[in-house]
Formats: structure tokens, C-alpha cells, sequence
């Protein structure tokens, strides 16, 4: 009797343990499903990557990316600008704007993206600088001796309005980007690069 008492109670827990199991299972089941369901819908919902995949198109670019070729044409001006062995006075001015240009405009980057103080410190970089630093270099010595109080004018301006961005940066003058933004490109940017 024993025995037979034993047999009962382990199938009783076998059918307990069946049943538990079973529903268990069953709640895994109808989890798993749901799950499946939700990451279906998601995935379409959101796409994969954006989107970018299924639609043909491209990643965004890294925003840094195109800060980061200012910072890369600012150092190949430099040294086109050593190579040529400028006067000295000309170096220290255009090396000054550089120098700041390049402490600017990271910072502006990655404190004040989409700023119109940003966009315009972006093309002082890439546009102003280049545009009127790269014919002075393409010019004969006797043709840079004529430009150069010239050339020495626009960047002590350009250098005077850096050195007020770097105010305003550092008293954290916010309020007034989009005006020194607008000052700016007035003064540096016409001429179809504004």
C-alpha cells in the first residue's frame, strides 16, 4: 500500500508538475508571440536604420565630419602659408586668425550646433579665410609686396570680430549670436558665400 501511495502521489505531482509546466509553457509561448509582435511592429514602424536601408539612402554624415575638414583646410592654409615664406608680419597675423578660428570652431560646434553664429564662424573657416588668403599666395613677390597693407586690413578686421566671438563665448552672451551672426556675414560673407 505503500508503494502504491508513493506511485499515486508521484503521478499526482507529475500531473501538478505537467499542468504548471504546461501553463508556464503556454505563458511563454503567448510572451514570446506578443514579443515577436511588438519587434515586428517596431521594426517596421521605425525601419531598420531609419529607414535609410530599405529607402536606398545613405547615413547621415557625422555633423563633427564637416567641422572637422574646417579644422583640416585651416591647417593645409597654414602651411601653404609657410611654404611660401611670407613676411613675417603677414605669418603672425594669418597664423593669429587661424589659431583662433581653429579653438572656435570646435567649440562652437559642439556647444552651439545649428547656431547662426556657428554657420557663420564655419564659413569664416572654410570660405572668408581661404578666399582671401590663397590668390595672395598665388601672387609674385612683387605682386604680395602690393597687397600687402591690403590683405593685413581684412585680416586685422577679421581677427578683431574673432576675438569678439571669443567674448562672447566666454561671458556665455548667447542672446547676442544672432545678431553678431548677421553683422558678420554683412561684413565678411557677401559677395554670393553669405
Amino acid at each position: 500500500m505503500n508503494q502504491r501511495l508513493l506511485i499515486y502521489a508521484a503521478l499526482a505531482i507529475g500531473v501538478v508538475a505537467v499542468s504548471l509546466l504546461g501553463d508556464m509553457l503556454l505563458v511563454s509561448i503567448v510572451s514570446a508571440g506578443v514579443a515577436a509582435i511588438v519587434a515586428i511592429f517596431v521594426h517596421r514602424r521605425l525601419g531598420s536604420s531609419d529607414g535609410r536601408e530599405e529607402s536606398g539612402e545613405q547615413p547621415a554624415a557625422d555633423p563633427a565630419d564637416e567641422w572637422i575638414d574646417h579644422l583640416r583646410s585651416l591647417a593645409e592654409l597654414n602651411l601653404a602659408i609657410r611654404e611660401r615664406a611670407l613676411p613675417q608680419d603677414v605669418t603672425v597675423v594669418l597664423e593669429t586668425n587661424i589659431d583662433v578660428l581653429r579653438r572656435l570652431v570646435p567649440e562652437l560646434n559642439g556647444d552651439y550646433v545649428g547656431s547662426d553664429l556657428t554657420w557663420t564662424v564655419n564659413r569664416m573657416a572654410r570660405d572668408y579665410l581661404p578666399r582671401i588668403v590663397r590668390p595672395y599666395l598665388e601672387l609674385s613677390p612683387v605682386g604680395r609686396d602690393e597687397h600687402r597693407a591690403e590683405l593685413l586690413k581684412s585680416l586685422a578686421g577679421l581677427e578683431s570680430e574673432l576675438e569678439n566671438i571669443a567674448a562672447l563665448l566666454r561671458d556665455a552672451k548667447v542672446g547676442e549670436f544672432k545678431t553678431k551672426a548677421a553683422f558678420l556675414r554683412a561684413r565678411f560673407l557677401e559677395g554670393g558665400l553669405g
